[in-house]
């Protein structure tokens, strides 16, 4: 690889250092918690994760997000727990995964303090007896003699790290980890040597600190995560985080600063701080500018910096001397390596969806991606083979499951004939994208068109899969990838001229009027988005949800800005009640644990009721053939892009 290949991005790709060591490039993994771990011990499946992007480019990884330092603040098994001499062998192996492709190899280090889960059995330990809404239970107040046994474990957790083989440790001081908690005056009432003034609030990180030098010298990589700006009302302002960050700055004992912002200790805050597509690109690159003007010590700034041209303008801009692209390389880990090899076109840009990601790593699960089948399956999705025998594929259907199976397919020395009876390839995301705030959805569908195109697929759009033209193309194997239609529930009323669909909606084949009622059954972000897509209109707008809350099968972070949203746009929101009826005035509604009933007045009723698999096709098909059928995405069952994708990726790997 020449230097010339890196000439479009001249900054991103040069070397810096780090403390006492060079990272290769300006690119970042950030630490991030994956849920990849087992009994807090690191996985094969968690460091082929990691390796994955290593092997990328990526000059510095970072792992093992919310790492436990003490096991008298411990996390969730699924995490890593540094303090256990069981997580020792996985560390080496971690280490050694990310190195020997050229990277530097971090962990970050840190406490979960008051922070509590008590249906885990974690019991947290804290400077005061504070809660939030993230964690209501009051936590046990630290004494002396615990708070310096914790100073201990940190010094020890980055031993041993330094021992495994590992460049340096990240300190998360910041999102309502311990250190923090001491900062603020909201969460710290203590009146001994660490509570009261600002001095006394620090001692504790600065002991961390020390200890740490201690135990790992100069030339062991020591960074600390910081927020330029909780939002967090009561909280530490931005001057007074700016005030914290510059007095460890002079302390000189940190190699780097990665400013993020927001906390996770409110769920507005937490919507914030891993921002969706709501927010925007580069969300936190204004925080991190300013305090970069202000320190000596090297920043690193995230925030839905998404391609190797936002990176390079922000480095450009002087706002950051690294960029963290933690969810970019979710979506892509081969994202440096195309950049360098001027490929821009063929990296699949993160979409800020989060579904996949972090609201999946809050709903207690691993980490995945939903355009991205293979993160969590890089063992045995991380290299494509060749068919044994190529063959012909048809695959009927060009929404996600279809040209994800057509890509894999094809990549796998198949021929591949794809037929789409629209103008144009999508399928249901087509429509997706037309939501307030989620246009970024589409870039999903460019990437699969890209890298169809570039495999020569044959695709035939506007083009009905007949039994005869399946035939007559005499294929080897069908994927039917039909989609789903929408769905209207057994509800009188239900067929009205007035009763409309989300899809018609934001497909623009209705056009509402009135006041809209939307009918949510799915819990999920249809019915939303669509609320929220009619209320910026400015429609007036009710939803009506069965569940207890509106949105509980949506992630926390995007469930939050989209919540916040239609509530500042008036929206009303309508819990524990199901339609019994329907009529020409409004709807009968009745309360689904009191069997109370009454009526709202409606001009438009929008349904979100999912869809029905489209698969008469695959019945069809399924009688007298000579040839391999399946049945893939929302034409086997309606679901969510990430389930498409995944299907897409298992049946053109099994074809």
């Amino acid at each position: 690889m020449t230097d010339s290949n890196a000439s479009h991005f001249p900054q991103l790709f040069s070397p810096f250092r780090l403390g006492h060591t060079e990272t290769p490039n300006r690119i970042v993994s950030t630490s991030h918690g994956t849920n990849m771990a087992s009994e807090g011990v690191p996985t094969p499946q968690l460091i082929a994760y990691h390796e994955a992007k290593a092997r990328g480019g990526c000059g510095t990884v970072m792992m093992f997000g919310s790492g436990a330092a003490s096991p008298l603040t411990p996390i969730m098994n699924n995490h890593v727990n540094l303090w256990d001499d069981r997580a020792k062998n996985g560390l080496r192996d971690a280490a050694h995964a990310i190195k020997q492709h050229g990277a530097l190899a971090i962990s970050q280090v840190t406490s979960m303090g008051r922070r509590t889960n008590l249906h885990a059995d974690i019991f947290g330990r804290g400077p005061s007896a504070t809660s939030c809404e993230l964690s209501p239970a009051i936590p046990h107040v630290l004494t002396i003699g615990e708070i310096e046994q914790i100073t201990a474990d940190y010094a020890q957790a980055c031993a041993t790290l330094k021992d495994c083989g590992f460049d340096g440790a990240d300190l998360a001081f910041y999102d309502d980890q311990l250190p923090d908690q001491f900062w603020s005056p909201q969460t710290n009432h203590r009146r001994d040597r660490y509570g009261g003034s600002l001095e006394n609030r620090l001692r504790f990180s600065l002991d961390v600190l020390e200890a740490i030098r201690s135990a790992v010298g100069r030339e062991f990589i020591v960074g600390a995560r910081v927020s330029g700006d909780d939002r967090l009302p009561g909280g530490l302002s931005p001057e007074e985080l700016l005030e914290i960050i510059q007095r460890l700055d002079r302390t000189e004992q940190l190699d780097y600063f990665t400013v993020t912002g927001g906390t996770i200790s409110t769920f507005r805050s937490r919507g914030w701080n891993i921002p969706s597509a709501y927010y925007g690109l580069g969300t936190f690159v204004s925080l991190a500018g300013r305090i970069r003007s202000t320190v000596n010590t090297p920043v690193i700034v995230t925030g839905r910096i998404v391609t190797p041209d936002q990176a390079e303008q922000v480095l450009q801009s002087g706002a950051a001397d690294l960029v963290g692209m933690t969810r970019a390389l979710i979506a892509d880990p081969d994202l440096p390596t195309k950049a360098r090899n001027q490929q821009p076109e063929q990296i699949r840009v993160c979409m800020g969806s989060n579904e996949g990601c972090i609201d999946r790593l809050y709903f207690g699960l691993p980490i995945g991606c939903v355009q991205n089948p293979v993160v969590g399956r890089e063992q045995s999705w991380g290299n494509l083979t060749p068919a044994t025998k190529p063959r012909h594929i048809v695959v009927i259907g060009g929404g996600p499951a279809g040209m994800e199976t057509a890509r894999v397919a094809a990549s796998r020395q198949h021929q591949v004939t794809l037929v789409e009876r629209d103008n144009k390839l999508g399928g249901a995301i087509q429509i997706v994208a037309r939501a307030a705030g989620w246009e970024s959805y589409l870039q999903c569908v460019t990437w699969l068109k890209n890298q169809l195109q570039d495999l020569e697929v044959d695709i035939r759009l506007e083009t009905d899969a007949t039994t005869n033209l399946i035939r007559s193309l005499s294929p080897d194997a069908v994927v039917v990838a039909t989609g789903a239609e929408p769905r209207r529930p057994n509800l009188a009323g239900a067929n009205l001229p007035h009763v409309v669909t989300v899809s018609d909606i934001l497909s623009g084949s209705a056009s509402p009027s009135g006041r809209c009622v939307i009918l949510d059954e799915t819990g999920y972000t249809p019915g939303t988005k669509t609320a929220d897509t009619l209320s910026q209109l400015g429609y007036d707008v009710e939803i009506v949800t069965r569940q207890y809350a509106l949105g509980e099968d949506i992630g926390t972070t995007v469930r939050a800005v989209l919540l916040e949203r239609l509530l500042r746009t008036g929206v009303m929101i309508t819990t524990l009640h199901t339609p019994v009826e329907i009529t020409t005035s409004g709807v009968r509604l009745m309360h689904v644990l009191t069997d109370e009933e009454r009526f709202i007045e409606a001009d438009t009723v929008v349904l979100s009721s999912s869809g029905i698999g489209r698969d008469a096709l695959h019945r069809e098909l399924a009688e007298g053939n000579n040839y391999e059928l399946h049945l893939v995405g929302d034409a086997f069952a309606p679901r969510h892009l990430r389930h498409a994708m995944v299907d897409g990726a298992r049946t053109g790997r099994a074809l």
